[in-house]
């Protein structure tokens, strides 16, 4: 009788075997393009437009002036729209900034004169983008420093120029930003 429970036992074993090995080497047809859009993160959650971060800021009454809004072709560091990289940016001059530094340039330089603000699709991405700027700057000790704030899927950069003071006015209206 053991023989028989065994020899069961083993058949029972064996097709569970065959179940679980058919189902791991089933190989799914592609999603269609309908269902890698509903996929995609910029699709499950709506872009924040970074044109109405700075106007958010501008109506808390911080002393914006010259705007740049870029897109993928304009981006002077070309990562707009790169994969794990910033989906939105504008760079800002803070009119308390000599306007000096500005003279013919065709890019504001943020760290002399203003900030930039970067949208991402996930708050995941701001805090890595986080980790790569310190990472750059612990290869580069020479590199200025930079206050950074995020809310949710924005990350504000302040240039070095700011007095703490300054910069903590730009964080309470960053953190006031609702999308």
């Amino acid at each position: 009788m053991s023989l028989f429970f065994g020899k069961l036992v083993l058949r029972i074993l064996a097709g569970l075997a065959v179940v679980f090995l058919a189902a791991a080497c089933r190989q799914e047809a592609p999603p269609d393009e309908e269902e890698l859009l509903v996929q995609t993160p910029s699709a499950s959650a709506p872009a924040v437009d970074v044109a109405k971060v700075v106007d958010h800021l501008k109506a808390n009454e911080l002393p914006i002036g010259r705007t740049d809004v870029y897109n993928a072709e304009n981006d002077p560091s070309k990562r707009l729209g790169r994969p794990g990289e910033y989906i939105g940016k504008a760079i800002f001059h803070d009119t308390r900034m000599p306007l000096t530094l500005l003279e013919g340039q065709d890019v504001i330089g943020f760290q002399n004169s203003g900030g930039v603000v970067e949208t991402f699709t996930s708050p995941e991405d701001v805090e890595s983008r986080k980790q790569t700027l310190e990472a750059a700057r612990r290869q580069f000790p020479g590199a200025p420093p930079e206050y950074q704030y995020s809310n949710g899927v924005i990350l504000l950069r302040l240039g070095h120029v700011f007095t703490p003071d300054q910069a903590k006015q730009y964080e309470a209206a960053l953190a006031s930003f609702q999308a």
